[in-house]
């Protein structure tokens, strides 16, 4: 890209001393080194620059201008609707998505996936669960059974696989819980047969099976 530049640079130098116009070496560089390699817009800048008096042929450090984006508004609108994307948020503050997601590090937003719940669970529900498993805690210490043990469950597959949508959450914050969605009309099904050690067997079932308990 340095080599290019340097070339270019001399073409626009030898011409701009000639009587040949930017439009004309832009044609005739593109036609050398192949078509869109450079824009009118770069050797008219060259031509600028030699014909001002300078000689130099490197390319002149352009300083990247310092976009001002408020933090607190920043996350208002974040937390008004932890759900919007990098894109929305640059289109809707007028920024780039650069700055959006340097901002966001600043204000130590995260971008987390929803947790999918099978379904709601009532305080009684909550409690009995708590008791079922400190109990077999307590029993695995002093009889360590739980490597003993040989679990089956039946998974369905669903062909419609969506995604789960992300909120913008502090470092700190869970994510929010959603109800799983409804299981779609085309799936298959698997059956997996599972120890301590690792998975022991698993098989799909055939279109039209059944499963019996």
């Amino acid at each position: 890209q340095c080599c290019q530049n340097v070339v270019f640079a001399l073409l626009c130098y030898t011409s701009s001393n000639a009587v040949l116009m930017p439009q004309k070496q832009n044609q005739q560089i593109n036609e050398t080194f192949g078509e869109n390699l450079v824009f009118a817009s770069t050797v008219q800048r060259w031509f600028k620059k030699f014909r001002e008096g300078s000689e130099n042929l490197e390319n002149e450090k352009r300083e990247r201008p310092e976009t001002v984006l408020d933090n607190d508004v920043l996350r208002e609108v974040v937390e008004a609707n932890p759900r919007t994307t990098v894109r929305e948020l640059a289109r809707k503050l007028n920024v780039s998505k650069s700055t959006v997601s340097r901002h966001l590090q600043e204000i130590e937003k995260t971008k987390k996936l929803d947790r999918w719940i099978p379904h709601e669970l009532n305080d009684y529900q909550k409690l009995s669960r708590y008791e079922i498993c400190s109990s077999l805690i307590l029993r695995n210490k002093n009889d360590p059974f739980l490597g003993r043990l040989i679990t089956c469950d039946e998974k369905w597959i669903l062909y419609d696989n969506r995604k789960r949508s992300g909120q913008w959450l502090d470092k700190d914050e869970s994510p929010k819980q959603f109800l799983k969605p409804k299981l779609s009309p085309k799936k298959i099904m698997v059956t997996v047969w599972w120890s301590a050690v690792g998975i022991i067997h698993y098989e799909f079932m055939k279109l039209g099976g059944t499963i019996t308990s």
